[in-house]
């Protein structure tokens, strides 16, 4: 049987556009942190929501305060992929970060409620969406100070959005 986690929090720390992605995993009060990427984080969120909705645990953890990812300490491995498991029986959701192939460690594997994965589904959508602002014109992300936009007149040169 895989341990309980816990806590699970996914987010990302740094300014918008040099941020790095986290899960936070908390087992038996031992943190955790698997580096991830923005993309993973959305996937993340989506097969979450999606395979929550279908076991009937649709906005599980609604009533949950949202936690804050905690500045990284000690980084496991960059994740490769993300799995999620329900297991009917005991109403959980186990929980598989498996590490790129350029890793030498083994994959982390744990159970949470459905509650604690609805939440952190939560977290990485807010997470994702606090990136930098897109461009109204083309939808590219920008710069603090602006972007060379395809859609000024053709002319990148000097461009601020």
């Amino acid at each position: 049987m895989n341990p309980t986690a816990d806590r699970l929090v996914i987010g990302a720390i740094g300014p918008p556009g040099e941020r790095t992605f986290y899960a936070q995993v908390s087992i038996g009060g031992h943190p955790s942190w698997i580096v991830i990427e923005k993309f993973q984080a959305a996937l993340f969120a989506v097969q979450a929501r999606e395979l929550l909705d279908s076991v009937g645990h649709a906005e599980a953890g609604a009533g949950l305060d949202p936690a804050s990812l905690d500045p990284p300490g000690r980084v496991l491995f960059r994740a490769g992929a993300i799995e999620l498991r329900y297991q009917p029986a005991s109403e959980v959701v186990e929980v598989e970060f498996v590490p790129t192939q350029a890793e030498e460690t083994e994959a982390l594997r744990f159970t949470v409620t459905p509650a604690q994965l609805d939440a952190a589904a939560g977290e990485a959508v807010t997470a994702v969406e606090g990136g930098r602002p897109r461009c109204p014109r083309c939808g590219l992300a920008m710069d603090p100070d602006g972007h060379p936009c395809p859609a000024h007149n053709g002319d990148l040169r000097h461009h601020q959005a």
